[in-house]
């Protein structure tokens, strides 16, 4: 654990300008906030950045719609520069709400130290980082073949595609063709008769077919090698057909495949091993090449180009025509039907639309050399998972395969790349010239560019949102890009960074790997992971399913009727915020609120963010995926009532009956003041050991259980006669003074995790020596430390330790259902069965049940054990009923 006063510093990972509140962001705040209050509280400065990102596709499409339903104009329209202002409008007007619903969970951020991803100062190092990659030959321009939204119209992310399984026995119509389908058809053999069958699920690629491959092994088809066919929609197109035993598999159908090196993967890839016309071969490229064409016959909204040379199918929607598609084998004579196939179909998370593999000039960042310095640093260094399995090998398997990464977005709002075409007098860019402002990319004009009149045009695209995100740590820090210049050191690198799993590679390493390049610093030297959390089912929650759980919504409590108003109003307010469009909105009000009406049918019981905060932390102990069940937060605000009905003991006792604190360490502690003392330094113990192994549900396990079992069930019912009338005031004394010591100890220790309600009753616990200091708070009260108790051992704990379990076995006879179990008797070691006598109203009264249930010095042969030997007492029982021994005067 941190000791002496080292400064913690942490970054809230930034939500969307967009975004609202959900129950991933309320975890992540209840783990980070605790995290930032118990070092505070620690004498630890702490300085936690609040943030939020410019969220580059997403803000651009809520503004898109907002222009559209308000006044029936395009972004095109627009053009870019007012298109830009009218999103910076609409940002500053909504982008900070999230982080206001943040702070209504408690979030106690440094928020003077508040960031914004298109900040101007954190935009200029971001244009620096890209330029200076570039000129270290990290940053490249190649086509390659990308996932592509046709209706946001750019390329997107991994974590941006849904991959949805559809099986062929239940297809599915998506953006209007029916997915799990396998149609089958023939290329017509050219140079004889014959013919060779293929399969697709995507008849609509057909056009764009220019070869065939078999196996090389596969005897069926050797005597075709290299021989030719006939392209079954395109008159007089002859395509090859290519051995290739990397794409193919013999056993799967026909045992060949169609190429359309255009629009798959897989079949570009092809393209590259046998093609002429690829000018930078693969490693694997084949020795005999082909003149095999790449053609693209779908334009970037998926409509039929001319290229696709079939006239009735131009300017159609590629998944609209494959009904005609198929329409015309059938004319043709070579299809050959279709079949039940499952699919995995990759799917756009924001749109919805089917993701097209599109070949589309991007940038690119060599990911290798930054992975091998990540991996080279952490061992030089150390770096730290919790919790550790699967995420620290995961996190080496990943680097040693990571991909190059695609930076470009061909959309307008974000970072605009800061690289300049170089135009020639014929309209064409001749090379490319990387600069933080056109000014200096002027400069890096060549005298035989400038003579001949070179003009400069700044690349439209803008870069991936993962790529500001990812430099966070620095430009945080106070980092400008500039070579030779190191982040400020009382600000990087960061102690710790906390996030969900989920995003453990699209930003986390991300972040590894671009700090640590420009600084050779680890950005953070501990990666700390919460679950995923999901709905009591164990279902990913998703808007468009209509389970998201507004964690507001647990707090301030909502009945069912009131929660369907609220879905609604909210669709409405974004629809005039450009937020949804009209028919995806409506189907996600369907969706959700069919699943208020079955999940919540009594609505939400208002539990406060104390118990949404506990019940979240506690739930961590699920390290993967959380089922999220809102009986486990009604449990912690069950817990919390048992807090204020505690503290309200102790006041209404104190208001009775007056109070002279007592110092505890001075005076002569009872068997009970000692199980309690020694309980809650065990409870300090537990949870100081749980922040420092990151295992933050051992210290909700350990508050929930000294509340309950410790001091409300055991300590306070052995104590109450020494809180009435009859008792002396010494007695009062003693028992308040401990009281109120362990109360104000127990409120600090559990206020990383509850803070509202332990500010509140903290406040009142000692309300003179509160308004001594204005503006007082518990969040910067001292965190409890063990020599504020006085020293008790184990040992000195175990009368009380042993009468509990005397309790417990006769509370475990009272639901036995045996019917020969007509007594019980206990027989415990000679000290505890003396002190269960000294109380023996107060242990049958816990233990529900009579004297003649319990027997501490009589066991005779006849008895049947119920329950194991431990620690020197047994539970019995007999078929008769035994006479009781009457208890002895201590």
């Amino acid at each position: 654990m941190d000791s002496g006063r080292r400064p913690l510093r942490m970054l809230l990972p930034p939500p969307n300008v967009t975004g609202e509140l959900h129950i991933g962001h309320a975890l992540m705040i209840s783990i980070e906030d605790a995290l930032a209050r118990y070092y505070r509280m620690n004498q630890n400065p702490v300085v936690w950045a609040p943030g939020t990102d410019h969220a580059g596709i997403a803000t651009q499409m809520v503004v898109e719609r907002m222009l559209a339903a308000e006044r029936g104009v395009t972004r095109q329209e627009l053009g870019r520069e007012k298109f830009v202002q009218e999103v910076e409008a609409w940002r500053e007007k909504y982008g900070s709400r999230i982080l206001e619903q943040m702070r209504m969970l408690g979030a106690s951020t440094t928020n003077s130290r508040e960031y914004y991803t298109k900040d101007e100062r954190l935009s200029k190092a971001v244009a620096a980082a890209f330029v200076r990659l570039w000129e270290e030959g990290l940053i490249y321009r190649d086509t390659r073949m990308v996932n592509w939204s046709t209706e946001l119209q750019t390329a997107v992310s991994d974590i941006e595609v849904v991959t949805e399984e559809i099986s062929g026995k239940n297809p599915k119509k998506v953006g209007g063709a029916w997915f799990g389908q396998l149609h089958t058809f023939a290329f017509k053999l050219a140079e004889s008769e014959g013919e060779i069958v293929v399969s697709t699920t995507r008849p609509e690629t057909i056009p764009g077919d220019r070869a065939v491959a078999v196996h090389p092994d596969d005897p069926r088809y050797k005597h075709l090698h290299y021989k030719e066919a006939l392209h079954p929609l395109i008159p007089g197109l002859k395509v090859p057909i290519v051995p290739d035993a990397t794409l193919v598999d013999p056993s799967f159908g026909s045992g060949a495949v169609k190429i359309t090196p255009a629009h798959d993967i897989n079949d570009y890839a092809f393209w590259k091993r046998h093609s002429s016309l690829c000018t930078t071969p693969p490693s694997d490229a084949s020795e005999e090449k082909l003149p095999i064409p790449l053609v693209q016959v779908f334009d970037s909204a998926g409509k039929m180009l001319p290229a696709c040379n079939v006239p009735n199918l131009i300017g159609h929607d590629r998944l609209h025509i494959r009904k005609r598609v198929v329409a015309l084998l059938e004319e043709a004579g070579v299809y050959r039907g279709k079949e039940a196939h499952d699919i995995r179909l990759p799917v756009c998370e924001r749109s919805g639309a089917v993701i097209e593999p599109m070949l589309q000039p991007q940038w690119y960042l060599r990911m290798k050399p930054l992975a091998q310095k990540v991996k080279e640093v952490a061992k030089r260094d150390g770096l730290r998972f919790a919790p550790e399995s699967p995420y620290a090998q995961l996190w080496d398997q990943w680097l040693d395969g990571v991909e190059d990464w695609c930076l470009s977005r061909q959309i307008w709002w974000g970072h605009r790349i800061p690289a300049y075409g170089v135009v020639d007098s014929k309209g064409e860019i001749v090379r490319w010239i990387a600069a933080e402002t056109e000014q200096k990319a002027a400069s890096k004009l060549t005298a035989d560019e400038a003579i001949k009149g070179c003009m400069l045009k700044q690349d439209e695209d803008v870069l991936d949102t993962w790529f500001s995100s990812g430099l966070l740590p620095l430009t945080t820090a106070g980092w400008t890009g500039k070579p030779n210049q190191q982040p400020n050191r009382e600000n990087y690198p960061l102690s710790f960074i906390e996030s969900g799993g989920d995003i453990l590679f699209f930003w986390l390493a991300r972040m590894a790997m671009l700090c640590t390049h420009f600084t050779d610093k680890l950005p953070f030297p501990e990666i700390i992971l919460h679950p995923l959390v999901c709905d009591a089912e164990g279902k990913k929650m998703s808007k468009s399913v209509g389970n998201v759980l507004d964690p507001l919504l647990i707090v301030q409590g909502r009945s069912q009727q009131e929660m369907i108003s609220d879905v609604i109003k909210r669709f409405e307010a974004q629809e005039a915020q450009g937020g949804e469009l009209q028919k995806d909105a409506l189907k996600k009000i369907k969706n959700q609120t069919a699943y208020i009406t079955k999940a919540f049918p009594q609505g939400i019981a208002r539990s406060g963010a104390d118990a949404l905060r506990m019940a979240l932390v506690d739930y961590t102990r699920q390290t993967r995926q959380i089922k999220m069940e809102l009986r486990h937060v009604d449990n912690f605000r069950k817990m919390a009532i048992k807090l204020d009905n505690a503290v309200k003991f102790f006041h209404q006792t104190q208001e009775q009956h007056g109070f002279t604190f007592f110092d505890i360490h001075k005076i002569p502690l009872q068997p009970a003041d000692k199980f309690l003392l020694f309980r809650l330094r065990t409870m300090l113990t537990t949870i100081n050991e749980g922040v420092k192994q990151r295992r933050l549900h051992e210290a909700t396990e350990a508050i929930r259980a000294f509340l309950y079992n410790d001091l409300c069930a055991t300590y306070l019912e052995f104590i109450k006669f020494d809180t009435t009338e009859k008792a002396k005031q010494s007695r009062r004394n003693r028992v308040l003074s401990i009281l109120q010591v362990t109360l104000d100890v127990f409120l600090r220790a559990a206020h990383p995790f509850m803070p509202f309600l332990t500010e509140e009753l903290w406040q009142e616990l000692l309300p003179a020596a509160r308004a001594e200091h204005e503006e007082v708070t518990i969040m910067t009260a001292k965190w409890p430390q063990e020599w504020e108790l006085p020293q008790v051992t184990e040992q000195q704990a175990q009368l009380l330790v042993g009468t509990q379990k005397v309790i417990s076995a006769l509370r475990a006879v009272s639901y036995e259902k045996k019917e020969n179990v007509q007594d019980v008797l206990v027989s415990p070691p000679d000290d505890i069965a003396r002190y269960v006598w000294e109380n023996l109203g107060t242990v049958l009264r816990l233990g529900k049940r009579g004297a003649k249930w319990l027997n501490p010095r009589f066991r005779t042969a006849d008895m049947q054990v119920l329950g194991k030997e431990e620690e020197g007492w047994v539970v019995v029982s007999r078929s008769q009923r035994a006479e009781p021994v009457q208890p002895r005067k201590s």
